[in-house]
């Protein structure tokens, strides 16, 4: 495992340098701040000190980067920290993002730099996407943060979700997966950090649904406590509902707050609803939507398809855009025979449009591109009107998974948590 020495700490974009050679300036390796081991404090990581980690190659672009994983401070040779001078605490900002990691970044309303901030630093112990904050700036050497946070006031973000409800500690995915039955919610092939990075996105998606159905998202009597169903059931296959509070007024933050979890035959949730129970998520109105008709044709958008190589394995960083290509769009064939043998391949995903917001059904094919019996990547494809298929583009099986997450479980040979 190689060792080398960090550049910088951590700056206000959550990332700095490691020197393989100091001597000579040469070998220098990304490392981001999420790439580095569990239990190691980002804090610690500062201009000077000796760390341990292993190497991966991202392709960016047409270059090939070297970037850290893993990493780990020697504390035996790292180097002292400088001393650190904290500002007064007269900043003001906005949060900008906030892991339930614990750590997140601010914006200073005036500068409009960007400023790492721990859960440490935070009284109340977390922070919001939308918060209003007042802050101290730590210097430590070339590294600045934000200390001493407190929570002002809240400004709307623009995403409906976070918008509306408020999920307060981030601790309410544990909670949640604790109630449901077993289901693995990490990543499969890079595993997070967030041992339920799926179980966020499925819920922040599947209310996003929710509330553009009628009637899906509904009110206690009185109205000061909203439900949905989350499409998850216990172990015993009884129903998970979300139940809100409203926000008090005077208080700043989304109109709901995330009161708990509760079963169908919960009594807090049959004081409340009663025989009111929120319906399901409903996805599509034509069944046929779900399966793959291999009576059409499939095409690849050969230009769209290798427009992000990253997706693809490392081993084919060498290729141009041109060969992967013509690598998904050579396999295609065997995609289409795999569903042939067991429909069930071809799996359902609810797409929504990054700009327009618009939902609709793709389903994911597999594309095994180094040998036939290992699956890469998932091809998104689209039904179009004239009675093909058209295939948009790759996504690595762990994003795919994620997607395919909201209609349903997976159960395909190729797509597995």
């Amino acid at each position: 495992m190689p060792r080398g020495t960090l550049k910088g700490s951590f700056s206000d974009r959550g990332f700095t340098f490691v020197s393989i050679e100091p001597d000579t300036g040469q070998g220098d390796v990304f490392l981001h701040i999420s790439r580095i081991r569990d239990g190691e404090s980002p804090s610690h990581f500062v201009r000077g000190a000796q760390v341990e980690f292993e190497v991966e190659r991202v392709r960016r672009g047409t270059e090939d980067k070297l970037q850290a994983r893993d990493a780990r401070l020697i504390s035996d040779i790292a180097a002292p920290a400088p001393s650190a001078t904290v500002s007064a605490a007269d900043h003001e900002g906005t949060v900008k993002f906030w892991s339930p990691l614990s750590y997140g970044f601010v914006v200073d309303g005036v500068s409009g730099e960007e400023l790492y901030v721990h859960a440490s630093s935070v009284l109340g112990g977390y922070l919001r996407q939308g918060d209003a904050v007042r802050f101290a700036i730590e210097e430590t050497g070339d590294r600045r943060q934000a200390v001493n946070v407190s929570v002002v006031g809240w400004n709307p973000t623009g995403d409906a979700f976070a918008d509306t409800l408020d999920m307060g500690n981030p601790r309410w995915a544990t909670q949640l997966a604790d109630l449901a039955e077993p289901e693995n919610w990490n990543y499969q092939e890079r595993p997070s950090k967030d041992q339920h990075q799926i179980l966020r996105s499925y819920m922040k998606y599947t209310f996003l649904r929710l509330n553009e159905l009628e009637d899906h998202v509904i009110r206690s009597n009185e109205g000061k406590v909203l439900s949905f169903n989350t499409g998850l059931v216990t172990p015993f296959q009884e129903e998970i509902f979300a139940l809100f509070r409203a926000r008090p007024g005077g208080e700043t933050g989304p109109p709901w707050v995330l009161r708990s979890f509760e079963k169908a035959s919960g009594p807090t949730f049959l004081r409340l609803f009663g025989g009111r129970v929120p319906p399901l998520a409903r996805y599509f109105d034509d069944p046929t939507q779900l399966v793959f008709d291999t009576r059409l044709e499939l095409r690849v958008n050969v230009e769209h398809v290798p427009h992000d190589q990253d997706r693809f394995p490392a081993t084919l960083n060498s290729l141009s855009p041109q060969d992967l290509a013509a690598l998904v769009n050579a396999k295609a064939p065997d995609a289409l025979d795999r569903v042939r043998r067991n429909y069930k391949t071809a799996i359902p995903q609810f797409y929504r449009d990054s700009r327009s917001g618009e939902g609709k059904m793709q389903l994911l094919l597999p594309v095994a591109l180094l040998r036939r019996d290992n699956v890469e990547l998932a091809l998104a494809v689209d039904r179009l009107p004239s009675g093909v298929y058209l295939g948009r583009t790759v996504l690595t099986l762990d994003w795919a998974y994620n997607n395919a997450r909201l209609l349903t479980r997976p159960d395909s040979d190729w797509l597995r948590p």
